[in-house]
């Protein structure tokens, strides 16, 4: 089974190198709070994979192996694929517009939506309220799943008290979806240091350093498990706001 994985993503990375060599006709299957044009959505689904690619392979070489979390990422790859390759409504995508920074910081945007719906499925909070601004609602939502008490008897890490500042039980977490959106929010870093700063970008230097500020913030506090509202206030209230203004951002009608 093993081997029957790692095939399967090394025909993966052959289909993303086609894709950047060739225009391909994909379909637009993810609505934001930003306009977004074929391109930018072509290199959110891009960055999908990329991201299901890294948990695959942490998956197989890392310390515990787990197929259940293999064949998922090979299943989200599968479908990722699908969306950019099989399409009866298409579009053309035109390679020559792939890096043009506000597309990238658009592709930010989008990523930063996935990271609410991955760390809300995480705790059992639904999509449609992480991707508003109702923090009262994801409140409720979250206290009504988080049972505050010190963590026993939890398989998610050996250290059990380091998962929680607040020793809040997170036994039930979707463990999973969690390291969806940590790699999605490391992803997100990696995008703005390469893509976002430096000569390419034609914005004030300030807005920039909170916006890179806030990606390590999130990060940050992704990786430390805090409150489903914590993760939605900096996306909302920062990542989000910093992005529209550093690169002309508009918002959907």
């Amino acid at each position: 089974m093993g081997n029957s994985i790692k095939f399967q993503y090394l025909g993966t990375i052959i289909i993303l190198i086609m894709s950047f060599v060739c225009n391909l006709d994909v379909k637009q299957g993810h609505s934001h709070n930003f306009d977004t044009d074929d391109n930018s959505t072509f290199l959110t689904l891009i960055n999908q994979i990329l991201i299901e690619t890294r948990l695959l392979n942490n998956s197989i070489n890392g310390p515990h192996f787990n197929l259940t979390n293999s064949e998922l990422s090979v299943n989200n790859i599968l479908d990722l694929i699908d969306e950019i390759t099989i399409s009866e409504d298409s579009f053309i995508v035109d390679s020559d517009q792939f890096y043009n920074n506000t597309i990238m910081a658009t592709v930010v945007a989008n990523l930063a939506d996935e990271i609410l719906r991955s760390y809300g499925s995480a705790h059992g909070v639904p999509s449609n309220i992480m991707l508003s601004m109702d923090f009262g609602n994801v409140i409720n939502h979250s206290m009504h799943n988080v049972n505050q008490s010190v963590i026993q008897n939890s398989s998610l890490t050996e250290d059990k008290t380091s998962l929680s500042p607040n020793n809040l039980d997170y036994s039930n977490m979707k463990l999973v979806d969690h390291n969806k959106a940590k790699a999605i929010s490391e992803r997100m870093v990696e995008i703005y240091h390469r893509e976002l700063i430096g000569p390419k970008s034609n914005s004030s230097d300030m807005t920039l350093t909170n916006l890179g500020t806030s990606l390590l913030e999130l990060n940050n506090a992704v990786g430390n498990i805090t409150s489903p509202v914590d993760i939605m206030k900096i996306v909302h209230t920062k990542i989000h706001p910093y992005l529209q203004l550093a690169f002309n951002l508009t918002l959907k009608r």
